[in-house]
């Protein structure tokens, strides 16, 4: 998905948090300035170990993350969620709402082959149902070429100065890429 995107301190910047049992901020929002790095980072990642508890995840974004000392204004706000083991609980439904009423688009990739995935929880986690299985992790690259190509254009509400807000319409050509010199997104993938 990476390799798709502008990925630079003034358009898109990528986060990755890893989770199991327990959420772990692996890259920073503001680590990695192009695409080259960003990829070689995720490459190096490994997968954690232990349970998946998502919920954990979505609070470390909320928390750690997407705060207002790093955002910038005027930028859509977006999570990738890549899950081989999601089941619905109290906790998760009430962080992935406080994370939707913040203006977090949630997109989800849930990996189904071991059959720990609940499809339903997945596309409840999902804002408008944005949420794409497969069955295996080789098939993942195509997941996330569909995600771009399907919902990599989302509104972004900005402020003008006269202060009245207004939803900029964003064109194909224009997806998550500076769109009047205004970023469009921040861009945090959550895998477990």
């Amino acid at each position: 998905m990476i390799a798709r995107y502008n990925i630079h301190p003034s358009c898109i910047r990528v986060s990755v948090i890893s989770y199991s049992d327990n959420a772990v901020l692996s890259i920073q929002l503001n680590r990695y300035n192009d695409r080259n790095s960003l990829q070689q980072a995720i490459r190096q990642l490994t997968l954690l170990n232990g349970g998946s508890n998502l919920a954990n995840a979505f609070n470390m974004l909320r928390t750690q993350v997407f705060i207002s000392s790093v955002l910038r204004p005027n930028t859509g706000l977006i999570a990738v969620v890549v899950t081989d083991q999601l089941q619905s609980s109290a906790q998760l439904t009430n962080e992935v709402n406080i994370v939707k009423r913040q203006g977090v688009t949630i997109i989800a990739v849930g990996i189904t082959r071991q059959g720990r995935v609940d499809v339903n929880t997945l596309n409840a986690v999902s804002t408008n149902n944005y949420a794409v299985t497969v069955s295996d992790y080789s098939q993942l690259g195509n997941a996330v070429y569909n995600v771009a190509v399907l919902w990599g254009c989302f509104p972004v509400t900005t402020t003008t100065t006269t202060t009245t807000t207004a939803t900029v319409p964003i064109t194909p050509c224009a997806c998550f890429f500076v769109y009047f010199n205004v970023c469009v997104t921040e861009v945090i993938i959550l895998a477990g």
